[in-house]
């Protein structure tokens, strides 16, 4: 309960996300009495209820209190909140999610590894919204992304005993990546919606995201979070 009785204290909540290069630190800023309760995250969203309805929200939520911590597309799917029902409602679970979690991980201390995942998922969104040429679920991907960064970093391992594979990891890197370019290159050939002279040049783009996936794939962990990740959103492919 003490997650709780600290957020209740707390007027307006100010996360300011990733700014230059650098995970900002959380602001806290008292108001008038008929207060507000303001997140920022670092996809440049916002969320902001009246102080009633974000404690509604955590009476309706003990989810969020995290003392069973599900993936969050299994917590949203065993909530039966109205309030977020919709695709747009989704959106917000998963920013909320995000952000409760983030008190539970602790947020300066794990600040590099979340930038790390948050730039790799976006990339791996980035990229099957490029193939597949735009659309709302990669929308609404890039604000639910925020949940899975978070749920990542709470499975992370946090200390070098909790490590079970230390082995390099190169030829499985290499062919998870020989195997976005695969993909890359079979449906873009296959493509009839894009002209033939325009070909070349959407392989190139299309590469140019694999190549910072590659970079941004540093251990064993991020490859099968990267994997992960990838299978549990982008499977029709």
């Amino acid at each position: 309960m003490k997650l709780v009785v600290k957020i209740f204290q707390i007027c307006i909540v100010i996360l300011l996300g990733y700014q230059n290069g650098a995970f900002a630190k959380a602001i806290a800023t008292p108001l008038a009495t008929d207060s507000l309760i303001v997140l920022h995250f670092q996809t440049n969203d916002s969320l902001v209820y009246i102080r009633e309805d974000f404690n509604t929200i955590l009476s309706n939520h003990p989810e969020f209190l995290f003392e069973e911590t599900f993936a969050p597309t299994l917590s949203y799917h065993l909530q039966r909140d109205m309030e977020f029902s919709s695709e747009a409602g989704q959106d917000n679970y998963c920013m909320l999610y995000s952000y409760f979690l983030m008190q539970i991980n602790g947020e300066q201390q794990y600040a590099a590894q979340r930038k790390r995942l948050f730039q790799l998922f976006s990339k791996i969104n980035e990229l099957f919204a490029l193939i597949e040429q735009g659309g709302t679920y990669f929308g609404h991907q890039h604000k639910r992304l925020l949940a899975e960064v978070e749920y990542a970093i709470y499975l992370m391992p946090k200390d070098e005993n909790e490590l079970r594979k230390t082995y390099a990891i190169d030829k499985q890197k290499q062919l998870y990546i020989q195997g976005l370019r695969q993909l890359v290159a079979d449906d873009t050939a296959n493509n009839n919606g894009i002209e033939p002279q325009w070909k070349l040049s959407q392989i190139k783009r299309l590469n140019k995201v694999i190549d910072s996936i590659h970079q941004l794939i540093t251990d064993n962990f991020s490859l099968r979070r990267a994997q992960y990740f990838q299978s549990n959103y982008y499977e029709y492919y």
